[in-house]
């Protein structure tokens, strides 16, 4: 989470400062924008560290956020905003203090600072839109599930403003993951289709210049959801999304390039095991109704079990044999698939000892009897590869 923060700052310093200067610039016309775009490798490379001529308060407070000393990045770019409002920098400055905020969990400033910079930046859709973006993910942290998807709309209308790989992949992947929390599944699936159509139409795009680096960033963006712990009233809208995203962050992790693999291996592990500690935090009924609700709160625990262990099942079922088999044992791929094995047996022993009387195994569960791991090539197949992994 931390290297990510990095990587997508220097990204969106590169690319809102196109957006931003080129805002700025009403005389200069088409040259000046297209000499920026050069400066700033925008097109070819936008995860570039600041453009040179930023002023030095900004690179050092830049690089206080590279060494992921938040606390530090955060005050330092405090101060340039409050000693330089009115450059050029601002926005940028402004916005990665809300990235500063994020790492640190304090999702309320850094709404606050998105939320702003978005206001600020009608003339830079492209910062525009990624802060609403970001504006998103911390709402989401929240809580705030109804605001969050309002955010990732209004940042859908700017999609086109934004690298091709985060307006066309990452952003329906959110809103997808977004609707499915909604239980909105007819539009959840309709997003996510969305993004795996244009990852194949990328991927292939760029098929001939071999694996293009965005590809496990992008892979592990799509599948991130903010990192937390899960009540046992948000269950059911944090396992839909992860039943269907995962297979992003699996993929990430197959590539093996980092730190995405690892960021990807970390999510999936802590998400599911905030989940079962969600099971496990069964709130205590009201004395009056004690009888009736502890067996009603007995059955959807079980129910839960089994819901959960059914997602970690069609996790495994999405591995590849071979790269399992030829991964060093401390790779984050073994890593994933022997805590997979871990996790769903202490699930098995779960349902055996508590299944309520009457209750039988869902066919998922009893289908596994017969499972099947992936096995292809050791070179994993994505969307726009060919093989298993489709076309567009």
């Amino acid at each position: 989470m931390k290297r990510q923060l990095f990587l997508l700052v220097s990204f969106l310093v590169a690319t809102s400062l196109a957006g931003a200067l080129t805002g700025c610039a009403s005389t200069s016309g088409r040259s000046t924008q297209e000499s920026i775009k050069r400066a700033l490798g925008f097109g070819d490379n936008p995860y570039l560290a600041p453009f040179p001529e930023a002023p030095q308060e900004y690179h050092d407070a830049f690089a206080k956020l590279e060494k992921q000393d938040y606390v530090g990045a955060d005050e330092a770019f405090e101060k340039f905003q409050r000693d330089k409002p009115t450059t050029n920098w601002a926005l940028a400055a402004q916005f990665n203090q809300g990235r500063a905020n994020e790492a640190l969990g304090r999702y309320k400033r850094a709404a606050a600072l998105y939320q702003s910079t978005a206001e600020r930046a009608r003339m830079a859709r492209r910062i525009q839109g990624l802060s609403l973006l970001r504006l998103a993910v911390v709402l989401e942290a929240m809580g705030e599930d109804d605001r969050s998807l309002a955010a990732l709309k209004d940042a859908e209308k700017r999609a086109s403003d934004m690298p091709d790989e985060v307006g066309l992949t990452e952003l329906p992947a959110r809103l997808a993951a977004a609707y499915a929390r909604e239980r909105n599944f007819k539009e959840a699936e309709k997003y996510f289709a969305a993004a795996d159509k244009q990852l194949a139409r990328l991927r292939a795009q760029a098929s001939a210049q071999g694996r293009p680096e965005w590809l496990p960033r992008i892979l592990y963006a799509m599948g991130h959801r903010p990192p937390g712990e899960i009540s046992w009233d948000r269950f059911e809208s944090s396992v839909v999304p992860l039943e269907r995203s995962q297979g992003y962050l699996l993929q990430s992790a197959e590539l093996g390039a980092e730190p995405w693999a690892t960021l990807a291996v970390d999510e999936l592990i802590s998400t599911y095991s905030a989940l079962r500690k969600s099971i496990d935090a069964v709130p205590v009924p009201a004395a009056s109704e004690i009888v009736v609700a502890a067996r009603e709160q007995q059955r959807l625990r079980w129910e839960r079990l089994i819901r959960l262990s059914d997602a970690i099942e069609r996790l495994k079922t999405l591995f590849v044999a071979e790269i399992l088999k030829t991964s060093p044992v401390s790779s984050p791929i073994r890593r994933i698939g022997d805590f997979a094995d871990d996790f769903e047996e202490s699930l098995q022993s779960s349902l055996m000892l508590e299944r309520p009387v009457g209750e039988s195994a869902t066919p998922d569960s009893q289908a596994r009897k017969d499972r099947r791991v992936r096995a292809i090539d050791a070179k994993p197949t994505f969307p726009g590869e060919g093989g298993s992994g489709g076309g567009d």
